[in-house]
């Protein structure tokens, strides 16, 4: 029970840095992608994260395949993060409008 309660914890300073983890990850993305937009998403971005929640940071790129690979994706995100709770959502600039409505709310990042 107490491994559970220190995890928590560590999860609560987990969330109250999500702003700032988020910026350094868009800048770790423009170094990868270029011209890219990074969003937070998800429930932390509805307000509704709890202390077992992920971080889903959204990264949209004319420079992201519309068909992704897995082993490239992998790739990308281990440059971005090491962090497991931080869930990495990557989509080409084009399909953003097909999307925007599954990722809403969006705060903009980069």
């Amino acid at each position: 029970m107490k491994e559970y309660f220190e995890l928590l914890e560590r999860n609560k300073e987990f969330f109250e840095r999500a702003l700032s983890m988020a910026r350094e990850i868009a800048v770790k993305a423009k170094e990868i992608f270029g011209d890219c937009e990074v969003y937070i998403v998800g429930s932390f971005a509805r307000k509704m994260h709890t202390l077992s929640s992920d971080l889903d940071i959204l990264i949209v790129s004319s420079e992201i395949p519309e068909k992704i690979d897995f082993e490239w994706y992998v790739q990308i995100v281990k440059s971005l993060t090491e962090d497991h709770r931080v869930n990495i959502h990557l989509l080409n600039r084009r399909k953003l409008g097909n999307y925007r409505k599954m990722y809403s709310p969006m705060i903009k990042i980069l």
